[in-house]
């Protein structure tokens, strides 16, 4: 019963993802982008301090954390003997990296012209850094929730690793690195992966 709920997740979501990706390559999205922008970014500035704390969120979403993140918990769990914990990690970033990079040639989006605080060369949509922390802290979340740790450190931990991708996602915005629907975009893409990856996990029973 899960997983059909899942399938229909994945049907919903998928619809809205290229309702929204066919919204974005014809240029349809401007006046909401920009009203987001106004409302994330009203107070930005090179100096401030929320510009600071916002470039630490940034950073956990980055290629170079996210690869550490990856790279740590797959010596982990091969040295707590789960290898399929490992197999999971590894591919579920590789997948969604390879997912995005496809995307982003095929949609070919310019980075916004806002005042940019971070260096970006890359296309914009859909958001790399949001897919990343959607991706490996979702799929971190999936198996805290499936371990067999106290319930209340389950909770705790799940809350903590489902409010990161957000600070990340709101962080790109800010920093000018991305419009909002860039954002909306990879929090729906991600998604849609993480419930076919966690759906063929239980499928197959691999944990």
């Amino acid at each position: 019963m899960k997983r059909n709920y899942r399938k229909w997740w994945v049907l919903g979501l998928s619809l809205l993802f290229i309702v929204l990706t066919v919204l974005v390559y014809l240029d349809k999205v401007t006046n909401f982008d920009t009203m987001c922008y106004n409302f994330v970014a009203y107070k930005v500035s090179e100096d401030n301090i929320l510009t600071s704390i916002y470039k630490i969120f940034t950073f956990l979403g980055s290629t170079t954390f996210i690869i550490f993140l990856a790279v740590f918990f797959f010596v982990l769990f091969l040295i707590l003997k789960k290898k399929n914990y490992s197999f999971i990690v590894a591919s579920s970033i590789i997948i969604s990296t390879i997912v995005n990079n496809v995307i982003k040639i095929i949609i070919r989006r310019a980075r916004p012209t806002v005042l940019a605080l971070v260096t970006e060369t890359s296309y914009s949509f859909p958001s790399g850094h949001t897919m990343a922390s959607v991706t490996m802290y979702g799929i971190l979340c999936y198996l805290v929730l499936r371990s067999n740790l106290d319930k209340k450190l389950k909770i705790t931990l799940s809350i903590i690793l489902g409010i990161i991708p957000f600070l990340v996602g709101f962080s790109r915005i800010y920093l000018g690195a991305h419009f909002a629907t860039d954002i909306i975009g990879g929090f729906l893409l991600s998604t849609i992966l993480l419930l076919i990856i966690t759906s063929y996990i239980d499928k197959k029973k691999l944990i």
